[in-house]
């Protein structure tokens, strides 16, 4: 809201003279405009989407990978090696006893959400 002593001030300043500005100053505005307006390079933005998508990537297969060595270490299904591959014959209870905590796990973040 503007109060009346405002808008007595603002007819004061528009009553005023004002200098002209330098003849310059229009060439200067209008060469700087020009080049503002320039297409710009969208490769670079596009590359680093790319490799940002790239790093997240990496880190989830990292973690990923990182967790499944834990899981397996804690569950002891003799994969205790961060690379072990192949497939390792369990024992039965083993078996059932991972099924179960995956089962809980499961649950659990059910719950959760």
């Amino acid at each position: 809201m503007i109060h009346h002593e405002d808008r007595e001030l603002e007819q004061t300043l528009r009553s005023l003279p004002t200098a002209a500005p330098p003849a310059e100053a229009r060439e200067r505005i209008l060469r700087a405009a020009a080049r503002s307006t320039k297409k710009r390079a969208t490769w670079k933005l596009g590359l680093a989407y790319a490799l940002c998508l790239l790093g997240l990537l990496a880190l989830d297969m990292g973690i990923d990978h990182a967790q499944s060595a834990r899981l397996s270490r804690l569950i002891g299904d003799g994969r205790h090696a961060a690379g072990a591959t192949g497939s390792v014959r369990l024992p039965l209870g083993a078996f059932r006893e991972r099924q179960a905590m995956l089962l809980a796990m499961m649950e659990g973040e059910g719950r959760i959400r």
